[in-house]
């Protein structure tokens, strides 16, 4: 999980947010049922383009990239069950995979008890051990996210260590190469690994901070918190 930063709020979302709110609320209050439309106009393409953009095409949780597989959902931080007010909030929205977003469900953590990537750095909460994440001791945040998520289920793990086998095959291919020119094309490629647009940056960073002075690149410092 890495450091998301929200882009701009889409026009339609702007213009339209107050009164699909307005209608949610009136016609729960009444005790109707809300319509397919009036449910999920949160998922207008422009509002699904600005999540999956901000979110590089990843869930906002595991990392994974989702478009090659799956449409990828609308998921609500806040529960739009639990908080109504907060079914159209652009804050409160984001993009997640299916198995992530189905998994949090209705989990509402108050006073921060679930890391949420926008408020807080992840990569200060969780620390990549090979490709096993481990919430950082005393962070009680961090715990219930990675055993409600199951941040570490297999088909995660698995695929983290390829891209960690990746990786560190890259650092040793840059370490015996001889050539100063193919070194050097090498090592800008290792860097590109580290860009959020990455699958499992926080992972390539991990790696970077470790072991980037041995093959002579520069030290990679993790993006401060928003």
């Amino acid at each position: 999980m890495i450091k998301l930063k929200k882009g701009a709020e889409p026009a339609i979302l702007a213009r339209h947010a107050a009164d699909w709110t307005r209608v949610v609320r009136e016609k729960q209050a009444r005790g109707e049922q809300l319509t397919k439309s009036e449910k999920n106009r949160y998922s207008h393409p422009d509002i699904k383009a600005a999540l999956v953009a901000e979110t590089h095409g990843k869930c906002a949780y595991c990392e994974s990239k989702i478009r090659h597989v799956a449409h990828g959902d609308i998921e609500h931080v806040v529960p739009k069950s639990i908080v109504p007010e907060k079914w159209f909030e652009w804050t409160n929205l984001t993009f997640a995979c299916e198995v992530c977003n189905g998994k949090k469900s209705d989990f509402h953590g108050d006073h921060g008890e679930f890391v949420d990537p926008y408020m807080v750095n992840p990569e200060e909460l969780f620390v990549p051990t090979g490709a096993i994440l481990q919430p950082v001791p005393g962070s009680e945040a961090a715990r219930t996210t990675e055993r409600l998520l199951e941040l570490n289920r297999i088909e995660l793990v698995e695929r983290r260590t390829e891209r960690l086998r990746y990786l560190m095959d890259l650092l040793h291919i840059i370490q015996i190469t001889q050539g100063a020119a193919l070194k050097e094309v090498l090592k800008r490629d290792f860097l590109e690994e580290l860009d959020s647009s990455k699958e499992y940056a926080a992972l390539a960073r991990e790696i970077a901070e470790r072991f980037s002075a041995s093959v002579g690149l520069p030290p990679y410092l993790v993006p401060p918190s928003a």
